[in-house]
């Protein structure tokens, strides 16, 4: 999945995987991350997600990390937010209070873009990287982790052959492959989802499972 493709599926809206309403997998763990009042967070590939809102109506400040412009300037257009704009080599930096979006590629992240020991809320991230840039994703966001901090992080399983993706189906198998050697990883939820509830029935995906996962850099 290179840059250009997922600035062609903004252009064109191509944004089904965005949700409307708070993810509720982070409603409902958002209390085993066991944060501090004013922690930070930061969300990799984060669109025009309303996660950020919700996480600063907690109190937290968030930041952001997204490619496309046309998706951070539609996040403050729709929630109603004016942001300034500034520079952040190599990054373009949108601020409105607690909110902070980089515009740019998460993989020119460093520590010092970043407020200490933040905890990160993966829930379309991972599942939106092919098998070859999945590994690549950890391994950059094991360097900008210090101890301690946390991941709350939410995959999809279903039958890879039925459906192209994003978003790409993720065993819990690979998921310890892939945080197994710096990461402590809890598995706090299963869910099988009916076909009522899959957003991808539609697309001829015949089962879904979602796994949410705490994982914390040792």
């Amino acid at each position: 999945m290179e840059p250009d493709h997922w600035h062609q599926r903004w252009q064109e809206g191509r944004i089904g995987f965005h949700q409307a309403q708070p993810n509720r997998w982070l409603q409902q763990f958002y209390p085993d991350l066991l944060l501090k009042q004013g922690e930070p967070l930061l969300l990799p590939l984060c669109g025009k997600t309303v996660d950020l809102t919700w996480l600063a109506e907690q109190g937290h400040p968030v930041v952001g990390v997204e490619l496309s412009a046309i998706a951070i300037a539609d996040f403050f257009h729709e929630q109603q937010l004016s942001a300034k704009r500034s520079q952040q080599p190599p990054f373009i930096r949108w601020e409105s209070n607690l909110i902070t979006l980089l515009e740019g590629d998460f993989f020119h992240l460093t520590r010092d873009d970043l407020p200490p020991t933040p905890v990160v809320f993966d829930r379309a991230a991972l599942v939106a990287l092919p098998a070859e840039m999945r590994q690549r994703y950890v391994t950059h966001l094991t360097t900008l982790l210090p101890a301690g901090s946390r991941i709350l992080l939410v995959t999809t399983d279903y039958p890879q052959e039925q459906k192209i993706p994003p978003p790409f189906a993720l065993s819990d198998e690979e998921v310890h492959t892939l945080y197994g050697d710096h990461f402590d990883i809890q598995r706090l939820h299963t869910e099988t989802l009916t076909m009522g509830q899959d957003p991808l029935s539609k697309r001829g995906v015949t089962s879904l499972v979602e796994r949410i996962y705490k994982i914390t850099r040792r």
